[in-house]
């Protein structure tokens, strides 16, 4: 690549000395030197002023992809515009993993999420910092991450658990290219997770026998788990979503109950859900047993003076399923019944997404939630009519 000829400047060298890595400002057709543009082994860099990251500034030298001198003043020019908008990185020296670990958690955002999404990230970042080190965080590269997923699989760990864990380790490191200590993400590929199972379909009857085994076998709360099991079921909220909700939250005057008044929902929105009969006949029967002394629809057995609310029926749910023959049943099931036999009964499929929490206009209802029983199925199919009239036996064939 052929340069105009460069003189040496204060503190540099020529291209011609000895040592042929130093930088030499480059010079224009007319012999006029550049400001802000140097030379070194052929390649044009960008000399600007930036922050060093503690509100004091120094030079710092950036590379151009240039083949001659006006590309690359055209570059400098780009990156003086970065500049400005504060999208060059700082100079100084560059956080540890640790470090930026750290502040991230420590972030208000990340501090405004639930906290068990918090202990995730936390445990995630912690397996990242186990396996990488506590290098500095512009020098975690893609062979890196790919390490790291290998390991964990190899571990016998999930695909699905190894990408959430590659989403904790980026948004830490979007927020550190956004801070200016890395330039660009590194190549970061989720693996594939294959072909996802279908959620199997809880029928009636199995719903039944689960109802019947918790007032069989749970004699201390088995009216309280019963209540909880047909709560989901009747409105389609997620675990936790129920447990958190309060008295306020029902409106038999309006018939509906607001779902995630306390913003903690997977969206971090709260939905209305209007009630249906058998949601209806169930919020009436646990207002008879309402206690008097609790603003939670499931309080706590064990509150004592504290108003408490029931953090978890997960013993409750592993005793009943194994009597009950179901060991693979989980409250998400109820979930999935609810959405299918909403879909069986001609609900619009927006109108269900809305119930569920989803902003997908009713996308992920027809894809995961639209399973039909096989008879419901059938009765479909006997019921479909064409508008024409049926040929007569035999009329179709040849003669």
């Amino acid at each position: 690549m052929k340069r105009s000829e460069t003189d040496s400047t204060p503190g540099t060298e020529t291209t011609s000395g000895k040592h042929s890595a130093s930088f030499v400002q480059a010079r224009d057709s007319r012999n006029r030197k550049v400001p802000g543009l140097w030379i070194r082994n052929e390649r044009y860099y960008a000399c600007l002023w930036v922050d060093r990251g503690d509100g004091k500034k120094t030079a710092r030298r950036f590379p151009l992809e240039a083949a001659n001198i006006t590309e690359a003043k055209e570059q400098m020019e780009i990156k003086r515009n970065e500049r400005r908008e504060t999208k060059l990185p700082t100079a100084g020296r560059k956080p540890s993993l640790s470090d930026c670990i750290e502040k991230y958690l420590a972030s208000p955002i990340r501090l405004k999420r639930r906290a068990n999404t918090q202990d995730k990230d936390r445990a995630a970042l912690g397996r990242w910092l186990a396996h990488i080190g506590n290098v500095q965080v512009h020098k975690i590269t893609p062979a890196l991450v790919i390490g790291f997923q290998e390991k964990r699989l190899a571990e016998g760990v999930s695909p699905r658990t190894v990408n959430l864990d590659l989403i904790s380790l980026r948004g830490l490191l979007k927020r550190a290219t956004a801070e200016g200590h890395i330039r660009e993400l590194p190549q970061m590929k989720d693996l594939e997770r294959g072909v996802v199972p279908k959620r199997r379909f809880i029928t009636p009857e199995q719903f039944q026998l689960l109802l019947e085994t918790a007032r069989t076998h749970c004699p201390r709360n088995g009216q309280q788990f019963t209540d909880y099991l047909r709560f989901l079921a009747f409105s389609g909220a997620r675990e936790q979503e129920v447990l958190r909700m309060k008295w306020s939250d029902v409106d038999l005057s309006e018939r509906r109950i607001v779902i995630g008044a306390d913003g903690l929902t997977k969206n971090g929105e709260a939905r209305t859900v209007e009630l249906n009969s058998r949601l209806e006949n169930l919020i009436a029967e646990m207002q008879t047993r309402r206690a008097p002394d609790s603003e939670w629809l499931f309080p706590s057995p064990h509150r004592g003076k504290a108003d408490k609310r029931t953090i978890t029926f997960r013993n409750s749910l592993r005793l009943v399923r194994a009597k009950a023959g179901l060991p693979r049943f989980g409250f998400h099931d109820l979930r999935h019944h609810f959405a299918s036999m909403c879909v069986m009964n001609g609900l619009d499929f927006m109108t269900i997404a809305a119930w569920l929490g989803h902003k997908d206009g009713g996308m992920l209802v027809g894809k995961v939630y639209g399973h039909l029983l096989t008879e419901h199925r059938h009765q479909s199919a006997q019921r479909l009519q064409f508008g024409i009239a049926a040929l007569p036996a035999g009329a179709g064939s040849a003669g």
